[in-house]
């Protein structure tokens, strides 16, 4: 694990243990968010899916929902 800075929280800490998601969007959690964020990102995004229904096997409602957590995370997606 590396130290990365938090891009939500701003905190220097040990990332997350491995990439939560695949592909570039996961690559971008890993090197910018911190595991406290992403627990807390965890607990939003079943609310939001709980509340919104949203369907993570529509891909729309995936783009959504990842866009959802984008902006709640300070995610930079190069």
């Amino acid at each position: 694990m590396a130290e990365i800075q938090c891009a939500r929280c701003g905190s220097r800490s040990e990332g997350l243990a491995r990439a939560p998601l695949p592909g570039p969007v996961g690559e971008a959690v890993l090197e910018q968010v911190c595991p406290a964020c992403w627990d807390e990102w965890r607990r939003v995004q079943v609310k939001l899916i709980n509340e919104y229904r949203i369907e993570v096997t529509d891909p729309g409602q995936y783009d959504r929902l990842i866009g959802e957590m984008t902006v709640f995370l300070n995610l930079r997606r190069d």
